[in-house]
């Protein structure tokens, strides 16, 4: 084990409860505006991200732009609402 400081602590990036994950904790903390690229070499679950994108959409009535880019290698995503 190991003792950390509380400010230590404070800048630990936590899983949380339920499904959160890094991908789900960043969509929420997005403002309209922000935008962000997610490498295909960083995703390693069976389904898209667009289906995280979807429940986020769904259950927080954000609005996200999103597509594959060009060369297949990952996806970009922009928060419009």
């Amino acid at each position: 084990m190991k003792k950390i400081s509380a400010e230590e602590f404070d800048q630990l990036s936590l899983h949380g409860k339920g499904s959160s994950s890094p991908l789900y904790n960043a969509l929420l903390n997005m403002k309209p505006g922000d935008a962000m690229i997610i490498h295909k070499s960083e995703w390693h679950v069976k389904y898209p991200p667009t289906k995280v994108m979807n429940k986020v959409e769904r259950k927080y009535g954000f609005q996200f732009e999103r597509g594959a880019l060009a060369d297949r290698s990952g996806w970009a995503v922009k928060r419009v609402k």
